[in-house]
């Protein structure tokens, strides 16, 4: 193969996993935004109230996505997330829950064929990436939007 075929190859699955990973940081922040805003609505607090949640529900979803990064052996170091393991004939592939294929259904995320097991980017830094984001959310609606 040539050399630019080896990079748009590469560059095909770089593409293919960013999509999987912003549709599903999407999709999570999105669902906090709207439980914020319902729950600070239906306990009488407003967007100030819904705010202080997404901040703190961002924080605890950063904690929780931190832990389930943390390696819990030396031999999680050497090796590859989503390898294969000797005698094993499928990886495994833990972004099996209804959520995840729910987000799987969603364009952009849908008209994208997924990468391979091990291209892909772990639940875990999907969670990451997605409390960064829950952050961003709370800090813009208080920098931007003036909210209290």
């Amino acid at each position: 193969m040539t050399m630019e075929g080896l990079f748009g190859e590469r560059l095909r699955i770089i593409a293919r996993s960013a999509t999987d990973a912003l549709t599903y940081v999407l999709v999570v922040t999105a669902s906090a935004a709207v439980a914020a805003v319902v729950l600070a609505v239906a306990t009488g607090g407003g967007l100030v109230r819904a705010k202080h949640l997404l901040f703190l529900g961002g924080w605890l979803l950063l904690a929780y996505a931190t832990v389930r990064l943390w390696p819990t052996s030396p031999d999680d170091l050497e090796s590859e997330p989503n390898q294969r393991t000797p005698g094993e004939s499928v990886p495994k592939v833990r972004d099996s829950t209804r959520f995840q294929r729910l987000v799987r259904r969603l364009p952009p995320r849908r008209w994208v064929r997924s990468p391979r097991p091990r291209y892909r980017i772990t639940v875990s830094s999907k969670l990451f990436l997605s409390a960064v984001s829950i952050l961003v959310v709370s800090f813009l609606l208080e920098t931007v939007f003036g909210v209290g």
